[in-house]
């Protein structure tokens, strides 16, 4: 029989054969089994024709060798699953981890060849047909669908729920893919099982772009479960290029242990939580409007700012966001933004500034982080060069279908985009231009739509500061934070959209969007919460009195988010929603009665053993004192045990418990 060579680390043992083809995973007092044939690594090849040429460790022919922790298994050529042969040389390296927790990481140096580039390399590569406990159904799934997200038995549930029907190669993994970052908020994941957590996260100071994947066998195949980690080399003949670190382990307990395991990692090398001035720590929340829409239609003016204020004041709402204030209109004329005369003009913007922070409120004026409009002068002249690449060649496009009550917009579509891509000279000064015209009118925060958290779309544009490695824009998005921030006046404010831990360091708050932040039911906000509980976030969707509406504000208030309220998405003020503004005032003056833990306190996660599964909770501390929220989401009463006392919530009801 062919030599092996087995890494162990705590309970968990990864084996590879002497070839390279073959590997198992154990863990000692579980059931814990390999599938048939598992790969620990995949990689992709493009020929420029054939463009995603699959390759799988379980057909190949290597070396590996086993020297003390570290297990190295090398590959001379790679062949495809049609047969094809390329001299493209491939070395993983996988280390047994001696910590708190233990594990192994993985890591990986590949060479292309003349005629192919090693587009990627989904490492680790963990392929089950079964995890550590017997019966499959008991898994769960903690997946980084935006904040957080659970998926209860994903042997079966993902096959229900993401089939692409033919889009994809469904008849071989069906696929449960984020992209971090961007969809995903942070770069780590894992599936609870058996009383244990495993955990896989990217550990990149670098923080290239990578794809968090959990895939299961196709229709009426063989039971597997497959959890790894994709990088995008993009590796061309003559060279070579090292992936990303990743981490596996194994932990007694919960998911917590991978928030732990992640938060520490960043805390250790690139997170540090910023200094938040006090008047952002007590936003409550903002009425989002537009001014002038994007099909041109003026529907404030500049002097209308203080009465609008006034209309979320009554509900205890102390900030406005204010989009479409330019010239250009909203979502047109990107990135140039100057005032506009039909709305009142420089002066007048001024002018209604200092009126609402005269009445104690606050303004952020937007600008686009990443948008450039096609239709415009500077991306005729400039812009070409400074956007994204894709694959093929062509400018990244982004369309937008926002209209009047008519069909010509709706139906066919108005705006063309282009991305830019950060890592270039003019678009790191453009993004500090944008900032200091903000400050300019007065207003308190300089916002940057998009750019937190966009999607993160690989730059094959080789003359960018990233040159032939495409998957390393993000750092320069990161740099451009960096840049704001160190320019923002002193108390004054920087706010994003979209959470991306990679820039929270550089940001005093976040205009929420994803999964968690937008309540759904799964979502499961807490798996970001916990890991950065330092975080000030908005919710989102609170848009119209929508059937939906009561759980959104629910789940605001039991996370602790402030609230982002755009009637009509921005096409009119809290006053014109009384019952709307109802809600709000009441959720509001909740928590303004409890103010020094919602505002002045700490977000902790303490999620009592006695709730039901039905009723959320969140945990906020002052000193020695500390509350929980809870709502009742489900349609039926429900009661239970909490700190020595017997609570009865009604359906769908929120309240705050004092311990």
């Amino acid at each position: 029989m062919e030599r092996e060579y087995t890494l162990r680390s705590g309970k968990l043992a990864f084996t590879v054969s002497a070839g390279g083809d073959r590997c198992r995973w154990e863990a000692e007092g579980t059931p814990m089994q390999a599938s048939e044939n598992a790969d620990f690594w995949r990689a992709y090849l493009d020929d420029g024709y054939e463009r995603e040429m699959t390759v799988r460790s379980s057909a190949q022919s290597g070396k590996a060798t086993l020297n003390g922790d570290t297990l190295t298994v090398e590959y001379e050529k790679l062949v495809t699953d049609g047969g094809k042969k390329f001299d493209v040389s491939l070395t993983i390296t996988v280390k047994a981890c001696v910590s708190t927790r233990a594990g192994f990481s993985f890591s990986a140096s590949v060479r292309g060849c003349a005629g192919v580039r090693v587009n990627e390399l989904q490492l680790p590569f963990v392929d089950l047909f079964k995890a550590c406990d017997d019966v499959r159904e008991n898994d769960v799934f903690y997946h980084v669908n935006g904040l957080g997200w659970t998926i209860n038995d994903p042997w079966e549930r993902i096959k229900k729920t993401c089939h692409t029907e033919y889009i994809s190669s469904d008849n071989h993994v069906i696929w449960n893919a984020m992209r971090y970052p961007g969809d995903a908020a942070m770069s780590w994941f894992g599936l609870s099982t058996g009383g244990k957590f495993l955990y896989m996260g990217r550990h990149d100071k670098d923080l290239k772009i990578c794809v968090l994947a959990a895939g299961v066998s196709p229709r009426g195949g063989e039971k597997r479960l497959i959890i790894t980690i994709a990088h995008f080399p993009f590796a061309k003949g003559g060279e070579t290029v090292r992936t990303s670190e990743c981490f596996v382990a194994l932990c007694d307990g919960g998911w917590e242990n991978g928030s732990d395991i992640y938060g520490a990692y960043a805390r250790a090398n690139w997170y540090t939580p910023p200094a938040v001035p006090e008047w952002v720590k007590n936003i409550t929340g903002w009425q989002r409007i537009i001014l002038r829409h994007q099909f041109g239609e003026k529907i404030f003016e500049y002097k209308d700012l203080p009465r609008i204020y006034d209309e979320g004041a009554k509900c205890g709402l102390n900030m406005l966001m204010v989009f479409g204030w330019w010239k250009g209109r909203f979502d047109n004329g990107y990135p140039v933004y100057e005032p506009d005369e039909g709305l009142g003009g420089a002066e007048e913007l001024k002018k209604a500034i200092k009126a609402v922070q005269k009445k104690g409120g606050y303004v952020a004026l937007y600008t686009n982080g990443q948008l450039i409009d096609v239709n415009t002068d500077y991306y005729r002249t400039v812009g070409k060069d400074v956007c994204r690449i894709d694959i093929d060649g062509n400018d990244y496009r982004d369309h937008y279908r926002f209209g009047n009550d008519g069909f010509t917009l709706r139906a066919f579509g108005y705006k063309s985009f282009v991305t830019a891509c950060p890592a270039n000279d003019e678009w790191q000064r453009m993004l500090l231009e944008h900032e200091r015209i903000k400050f300019e009118y007065g207003c308190d925060s300089a916002f940057f739509d998009q750019i937190g958290g966009a999607a993160p779309l690989p730059c094959f544009n080789e003359k960018h500061l990233h040159g032939a490695r495409a998957d390393e824009c993000e750092k320069w998005r990161v740099q451009a934070f960096k840049n704001m921030f160190a320019a923002c006046p002193e108390g004054k404010a920087i706010g994003t959209e979209m959470v991306n831990d990679m820039v929270l360091s550089y940001v005093h708050y976040i205009h929420g969007i994803q999964i968690g932040a937008v309540y759904v039911p799964g979502c499961f906000p807490e798996m970001f919460m916990r890991t950065f509980p330092e975080v000030i976030q908005t919710d989102r969707f609170v848009h119209d009195a929508k059937p939906d509406t009561d759980a959104s504000l629910a789940n605001a208030f039991v996370h602790g988010f402030r609230l982002d309220v755009s009637p009509w998405r921005g096409r009119a003020h809290i006053g014109e929603l009384p019952d709307l503004a109802q809600k709000i005032r009441a959720l509001l003056s909740l928590k303004e009665k409890y103010r020094r833990f919602f505002y002045e306190g700490a977000y902790v996660y303490d999620r009592p053993a006695s709730l039901p599964a039905c009723v959320k909770n969140g945990c906020f501390v002052s000193g020695s004192d500390r509350i929980y929220t809870l709502w009742n989401d489900s349609q039926s009463e429900q009661t239970f045990e909490l700190c020595g006392s017997r609570v009865t919530l009604a359906p769908q009801e929120t309240c705050v418990f004092e311990a």
